[in-house]
């Protein structure tokens, strides 16, 4: 099928494609109490099971699943090797306050939709199912089988593709498209953090409680902070994605801006969370560091608890593949607070892919056909399922100029840039799977 031709038929059945997309937006898939059947709790089991249907009822694809937890539509090729096409169903929490429109309703209004997931990442990965389907719609004979792979636990640690690793082989070549175009060879290593520190000298009880809406997800907009005294003070910033804290506005950096000259402990503690917050590079903490491979070093503070004796603050940094993990943190630990310890709560190392690989040039060629673009290979912050799936990448689907977007209220995708998006995972997924490999 030629380009232009692959562009009057997808958007010939936007119509359909939307309707489906609505069905599994409607599905609030956010993580829940594990069940026997739902391991991640029943909605994203539901999510997972409807788009499975789709796959097969609508499309006449074949589908698996394994244990509740990961699914696949497969268009089967002349081999038992595939590639694939890997995205997540579950999202993250969607607090109606901020709003526009119903979260879990799928809104479309001049050029634009709105809903929880329709960029992160229900959007991007339907439209992986959709192209799949044209693929067999014309009559393709792939020379790799072509997989289409759904999780429903990317947003709370990837547990689902550690049982898809213990069952199945690896892919010959794949991405998600859970990141940003030009493709991504590099993601930055990521550390998330709690600085817990003793306070024996009574300054604590200054403070009486801290309350905010706390989430590795994204930075705090808003955090109350209730004094001993009784004086209840609100601090308000501007929410924006824990990877992209330059986006947004840290209440916590408005507490500590004001709070740092309190008397004792806590007003040191207010003094630490002050520098580590103030420049989202690390230059406070004196960890900033630019590698070229990889791109700079960034610090996202999102979350304080106040208990009896005791403060932890949690943050996360995302380091270049350069720089070593032990040396970072030899150098973080000499900047903190007395009476202080720092606990490691998760590590994801480094990502690279070498951007000359035939796999990356095939997706990078295929963006600068689709769009007519330049499509230099690029480096991300992110954290996504390439991470977990050996041969993957990271590609799509934000476009340059697009940052900010998921985790926040009134996410949102151009109408055209989905359907853009379905032409480059189209393309991309036929000439992977028309390729020869060595294996």
């Amino acid at each position: 099928m030629k380009l232009n031709e692959l562009k009057s038929r997808i958007k010939k059945n936007m119509p359909i494609y939307q309707k489906l997309l609505a069905q599994i937006i409607k599905v609030p898939s956010i993580k829940g109490e594990a069940l026997e059947d739902a391991p991640f709790g029943r909605e994203p089991r539901e999510a997972l099971r409807q788009v499975l249907e789709i796959a097969n009822h609508q499309f006449g694809l074949k589908t698996q699943q394994l244990d509740d937890k990961i699914g696949w539509a497969k268009l089967t090729g002349n081999s038992s090797n595939y590639i694939a096409a890997l995205g997540h169903l579950d999202v993250v929490d969607a607090p109606k306050q901020g709003w526009k429109t119903p979260p879990f309703d799928l809104t479309i209004k001049e050029g634009y939709m709105y809903g929880r997931g329709v960029l992160d990442n229900k959007g991007p990965i339907m439209g992986a199912l959709f192209a799949l389907a044209l693929l067999k719609e014309e009559g393709f004979e792939p020379k790799q089988t072509i997989r289409v792979i759904f999780g429903t636990d990317e947003e709370s640690g990837s547990s689902d593709m550690r049982a898809y690793n213990s069952a199945e082989k690896e892919p010959l070549a794949g991405f998600t498209p859970d990141g940003k175009y030009p493709v991504v060879y590099a993601e930055r290593g990521m550390l998330r953090l709690s600085l817990i520190a003793n306070i024996d000298d009574g300054s604590d009880k200054i403070l009486s409680k801290i309350e905010g809406d706390f989430s590795p997800s994204y930075i705090p907009d808003k955090v109350d902070v209730t004094f001993s005294s009784g004086v209840v003070k609100t601090y308000l910033g501007e929410k924006s994605p824990s990877n992209a804290p330059d986006l947004g506005k840290n209440s916590l950096l408005e507490l500590a801006r004001e709070q740092k000259g309190l008397p004792g402990q806590i007003g040191k503690i207010m003094a630490w969370l002050y520098r580590a917050t103030n420049d989202s590079k690390g230059k406070g903490l004196k960890i900033a560091f630019d590698g070229e491979k990889s791109g700079e070093l960034q610090c996202s503070v999102y979350g304080f608890e106040l208990n009896d004796n005791q403060v932890k603050i949690n943050f996360s940094i995302r380091y270049p593949i350069e720089l070593a993990k032990e040396k970072l943190l030899e150098q973080l630990k000499t900047q903190l607070p007395k009476n202080s310890q720092l606990v490691i709560n998760r590590d994801i190392a480094p990502l690279y892919h070498d951007p000359e690989a035939p796999m990356i040039k095939t997706m990078q060629k295929t963006y600068e056909k689709v769009t007519g673009l330049k499509g230099t290979p690029v480096t991300t912050t992110g954290i996504t399922y390439a991470r977990f799936l050996p041969n993957t990448v990271a590609f799509g689907p934000s476009f340059p100029g697009q940052r900010g977007i998921a985790h926040k209220e009134n996410e949102w995708l151009k109408v055209s840039d989905w359907e853009k998006i379905i032409a480059i995972e189209y393309l991309t997924l036929k000439r992977l799977a028309e390729r020869e490999y060595k294996l």
